[in-house]
Parts: structure tokens; sequence; C-alpha cells
């Protein structure tokens, strides 16, 4: 871990704000070129930046404050995109990557509370199988849940979500606690779990059906934070620290 850590947390937080700037821009490039639908492009955004804002952590330091240089990183991302949305900031790429109708005012309700989600999880539990897993929560497993619920759902709805699918919510399972198991791997390997992610299999399992239940509640709005709240609260209450 030590080998990866960079001189300062400013220098860490400039270093991390220019990978998410570059994973933003090359699927802004893709999606103006017409490379692969915005559909396409929107949900990759979705599911990769969890994944690779967590392989930016070790390059901040281990003071309490690092954990709020990490947190800035998606915070000016996100305060950027709402500045989109409020129509303060014209920025036509975003709107077409980040909205399902290109309207901007889509970026101040889901890409927000997104944003907001991943500020919280680094500030409140930096570093943690809690954090990771929730993140993942957010990314792989509601990307998934999108993407296998829109292929192979569409028969076999959830009688009390018709907008959500039996194939989605296994999909988010499956995915999420994949996803959380590999954060926490490397989250032992780096030195910041005192479990092996095998310890905590069985939790990030329940936690994982904890957030598809959540996710498949009719609150389209709110899922960004729900799920990978209750999955929190679940990882808190059957794995605490």
């Amino acid at each position: 871990m030590m080998a990866l850590e960079l001189r300062s947390d400013g220098v860490a937080f400039l270093a991390a704000s220019a990978t998410m700037a570059v994973l933003v821009e090359g699927l802004k490039v893709l999606a103006k070129a017409g490379v692969y639908p915005t559909t396409f492009t929107r949900k990759l955004l979705h599911m990769a930046a969890g994944p690779v804002f967590i392989l930016t952590w070790p390059w901040f330091g281990k003071q309490p404050s690092s954990a709020v240089w990490a947190a800035a990183v998606p915070a000016c991302m996100t305060a950027k995109f709402a500045l989109v949305g409020a129509g303060l900031i014209q920025q036509d790429a975003d709107v077409k990557l980040m909205s399902r109708t290109g309207d901007r005012r889509e970026l101040l309700r889901g890409p927000l509370l997104y944003g907001a989600v991943f500020c919280a999880a680094t500030v409140l539990g930096f570093r943690s199988a809690t954090a990771g897993g929730a993140l993942m929560a957010l990314c792989a497993g509601d990307g998934m849940a999108d993407v296998i619920g829109r292929r192979f759902g569409r028969r076999h709805k959830l009688p009390w979500s018709p907008q959500k699918s039996w194939a989605g919510s296994a999909a988010f399972t499956a995915s999420a606690f994949a996803g959380s198991m590999g954060a926490v791997s490397l989250f032992h390997h780096w030195g910041w779990s005192s479990s092996a992610a095998a310890d905590l299999a069985l939790p990030l399992l329940a936690a994982s059906v904890a957030a598809a239940a959540a996710e498949s509640l009719p609150v389209p709005e709110i899922d960004n934070v729900v799920a990978p709240l209750c999955f929190a609260l679940a990882m808190r209450a059957l794995a605490p620290p």
C-alpha cells in the first residue's frame, strides 16, 4: 500500500480527479461520436465510476483528513454536474451522457444523488468493507439490474414494482455480491481490512440481498440512495467493525 501512496493528499486529489475526468471525458467522446448508444455509455459510466474511484484510494494518506480529500473528488464532479443541470454551465456533452431524455434538469436528480452517495461513503467509511461494498451495490448491482432486467425481465415483473423484474433483482444481488467481494479482497490485500473476503462472504451476501430488495421498491428517483444505504446498514448490523 505504501508504494501506491502519493506524497500528499493534495497531489492524490489532483491525480484522482484527473483519472475520473479521463473516464468521463472518454465516455463523452464515445457518446458524441455515436460509437455506442447513449444508453450504453451512460450505464457504463454508472458502473465504472465506483471501481475506478476505489482504485485511487491507495493514493491518499492515513490521516483523518485524507477521507475528506478523497471525497472532494466526487464532490467537485457532482458540483459541476449540478451547475450543468441548473443551467449555469452549458455542457451539452454532459447532458447527453448522463440524462435519459436530453433534459439537463435530470442531472439534478439521479446523478446528483449518485455523487452524494460517493461523498458520504468516502467520508463516513473510507477504506472500509461497508463503504466499498455500498459503492459496488450502487455501481455494479444497480447497473447490472438495469442491463439484465431490460434484456431478460420483460415477462416476469415484480408484483410490487411493475418497472422492475425478478431477473433484474437477481442480477443486482449477484453483481453487488461479486463486486463487494472484490472490493474487500483488495482492501485486505492493501492492509485496510483484517478480514478476508471469504470471512465476510455471508454478511456481504445478506447485505447484497437487502440492497436488491431496496432497489426493487417503486422509488426510481431515490434508488441510488436507498440501495447502498440498505447495504451499509446491513453490513453494520451483521459485520460491525
